[in-house]
């Protein structure tokens, strides 16, 4: 379960492998060097050629990698599924509270909390581990979109999310807000990304089900 997380929620570079190959459901075999293994695609470079443009083959189309150190990782449809809600929380917790900023700087890092199904993001004093604020309270099940991670460079990117937060405790009124995080890493901030899209999928599903005519 630990390595599914990893594939699930985590960026692999190209750069680590030679060659890979990647064999699809058809049992063809592409040369390629991977870039990233995201949510639902997988992004490559042909090996066979120079200066190879970026391909994407969709997850569900791919039946296993082959890495050019032997080791193989196998995809199947019910792999997603397969993390459960409580993993997923863990994850975002532990990646925002290494890895998540305020919007502004990295002097002020974020604290991750959650409190049932809702996660509550909470600033710290700069260089400090003490808390500035109550926080914010987000509603994962109620997303209004998700933005691509912006990458500013290869220790900057930003998580940029629409989506609901509680507004009044008091009148348990929620409002539609604009989630900017500040991320140390591309590609933390694409496991992040992920994680949250992960969390906000569980969310739903478990209101779909619950639904009663």
């Amino acid at each position: 379960m630990k390595n599914s997380l990893l594939i699930l929620f985590s960026i692999i570079q190209g750069h680590l492998w030679a060659q890979d190959i990647i064999i699809n459901t058809k049992k063809d075999s592409i040369y390629a060097n991977i870039e990233e293994i995201g949510l639902e695609d997988v992004k490559y470079k042909r090996s066979d050629l120079n200066d190879s443009p970026i391909y994407f083959i969709h997850k569900k189309e791919v039946l296993k990698i082959i890495y050019s150190n032997g080791v193989e990782e196998s995809f199947s449809n019910n792999e997603i599924n397969e993390i459960s809600l409580q993993e997923t929380k863990d994850f975002i917790v532990e990646y925002i509270n290494k890895y998540g900023y305020e919007e502004d700087s990295f002097k002020s890092h974020y604290k991750a909390v959650f409190e049932g199904n809702y996660l509550r993001l909470i600033e710290l004093k700069k260089n400090s581990n003490e808390e500035k604020n109550m926080g914010i309270l987000y509603d994962f099940s109620n997303v209004y979109k998700f933005q691509r991670v912006s990458r500013r460079s290869d220790q900057l990117a930003y998580v940029n999310i629409f989506v609901s937060i509680l507004k009044n405790e008091k009148r348990n009124t929620w409002d539609k807000h604009k989630l900017i995080m500040r991320v140390s890493s591309p590609e933390k901030a694409d496991s992040i990304l992920n994680a949250l899209k992960h969390l906000n999928k569980l969310l739903t599903d478990s209101k779909k089900g619950n639904s009663k005519f």
